[in-house]
């Protein structure tokens, strides 16, 4: 397959985007980086998707964030464009704020309602999937960057970094 799981590459994307300036997350390893916003459309290796909507809650069908956090609704849709299913994690986009730095970052939560993406699944050939994903973070904090990193199967366990993706919105 053309890509390996993504929860190693997040630990790679964050040590990487620990050690970078403020102003912009930079491409990786000589790659491009994508920019968007809310209802932009992205187009990835595999897939194409909006971020329709990112909102902030206290409570999200039926679970509460804790005293001093906040929960951040992602709803993403998501199209395969490539020739193949493609494997998904929920951990393929992680959601990052302030300096980026190495507390400043979160997964989303563990799946516990029908509205989320599973924990794995496969985005079938020209299937389109529509879902959220659900964050806690820290109440106090507004503006947010979405990042998807490119992950390319080279046949080495940590694979091959490609394009970097980043929708930046404020969830207020």
């Amino acid at each position: 397959m053309k890509r390996c799981k993504a929860g190693l590459m997040g630990a790679l994307a964050v040590c990487a985007i620990a050690l970078t300036a403020c102003d912009a997350i930079p491409g990786m390893g000589g790659n491009d980086t994508g920019e968007s916003h809310v209802g932009d459309a992205v187009s990835t290796l595999w897939f194409d998707y909006v971020v329709n909507s990112a909102e902030p809650m206290d409570t999200y069908e039926g679970y509460t964030a804790a005293e001093g956090n906040k929960l951040v609704v992602v709803d993403l849709t998501m199209k395969n464009t490539f020739d193949e299913s493609v494997p998904m994690f929920d951990t393929d986009f992680q959601l990052y704020w302030g300096e980026y730095g190495d507390d400043e970052w979160a997964l989303p939560l563990e799946v516990y309602c029908e509205a989320q993406f599973p924990a794995d699944y496969y985005l079938s050939i020209n299937e389109t999937r529509e879902g959220v994903l659900v964050y806690e973070v820290p109440s106090d904090i507004r503006d947010f960057t979405l990042a998807f990193l490119e992950v390319k199967d080279n046949g080495t366990e940590e694979g091959e970094e490609g394009d970097l993706y980043l929708t930046y919105f404020t969830a207020a």
